[in-house]
């Protein structure tokens, strides 16, 4: 396979965490992955807030591009990314008159794109888990954290058609893989506030007040996220939550690749462990302990 990789403005930027542990935890499942080369933005609101055609042909121009350069899918690690890339391709594909626009804007023919991908659909349906398994060096399972998915990696249901959109369990999935305990909560589908972080943040603060308060109720030592803007929302808020909530809170806010990274024996600093608000390796030394230490949880993960 193939495997296309565009990081998206985030992953180099503000979430660059994300994208070192993503390209050190393929580095270690020894999955190729090219850069998508001249990528441009994914459009995220502001291209469709100007005009549909704009919003629609700006995402497809890096789909496009990834034909062009005989990806057979395409990985996106952003969630929001990934979504926009497949909302437009369904636009388009229900959608002759649109589709002849867009073809016409970007002056490429659009029949036989590459399927855009969540790295964890990637790991879930092209069969990694042995290949997980056999890596594992660090005991991860005394770690109990919850899965928190957010808005796009199942949703809507009929563009992503990926996991379950109300309960979806693909990172649950992925992490038991390597022994850690994800518990059951009601909040791993809720919006965190995404963009309204810059123009309305009380908003986001009070979402995620919530979410973090049900982490902490269901006994969860970290919350683990696959989308920058879930990331970015949960760890920099929460010295505004504590003053809101009159206590301390500091809940490590952990990326998939980085739990699976760390799991695998990759360095911390190489997995960008020290980029958070939040430290989060006090809580993984305190954790985790080197792997052969005869944990019965990792005996049956590894057999």
């Amino acid at each position: 396979m193939k495997y296309g990789y565009y990081p998206g403005c985030s992953l180099e930027g503000i979430s660059v965490e994300y994208n070192h542990s993503m390209r050190s935890l393929f580095t270690a499942l020894e999955v190729t992955i090219e850069d998508l080369p001249d990528w441009i933005c994914c459009g995220t609101l502001a291209a469709p807030s100007i005009s549909r055609l704009l919003g629609i042909a700006t995402p497809l121009w890096n789909v496009a591009k990834a034909k062009q350069e005989g990806f057979e899918q395409l990985v996106a690690p952003c969630s929001a990314c990934v979504y926009h890339f497949k909302n437009a391709e369904n636009q388009v594909n229900t959608n002759s008159k649109l589709m002849s626009e867009v073809e016409a804007v970007l002056e490429t023919s659009l029949t036989g794109l590459p399927r855009t991908v969540h790295p964890l659909e990637i790991l879930v349906n092209d069969g990694f888990e042995e290949r997980i398994k056999s890596g594992i060096k660090q005991d991860l399972s005394d770690l109990k954290v919850v899965s928190y998915y957010g808005c796009h990696i199942s949703r809507p249901a009929d563009v992503m058609q990926f996991d379950d959109p109300e309960d979806p369990q693909s990172m649950d999935l992925v992490l038991s893989w390597v022994g850690v305990q994800t518990l059951d909560w009601s909040r791993k589908v809720d919006c965190c506030g995404a963009h309204f972080s810059l123009i309305k943040p009380d908003i986001v603060v009070d979402l995620c007040t919530e979410i973090i308060e049900s982490a902490l109720e269901a006994g969860a030592d970290a919350i683990v996220v696959a989308c920058p803007m879930c990331h970015a929302n949960l760890d920099t808020r929460q010295g505004e939550i504590a003053q809101k909530l009159g206590r301390s809170i500091d809940i490590p806010i952990l990326y998939f690749s980085q739990v699976l990274g760390y799991a695998l024996g990759i360095e911390p600093k190489t997995l960008g462990m020290k980029k958070h608000i939040v430290d989060p390796l006090p809580l993984m030394l305190e954790k985790c302990q080197p792997w052969g230490n005869g944990s019965p949880v990792l005996q049956e993960v590894s057999a």
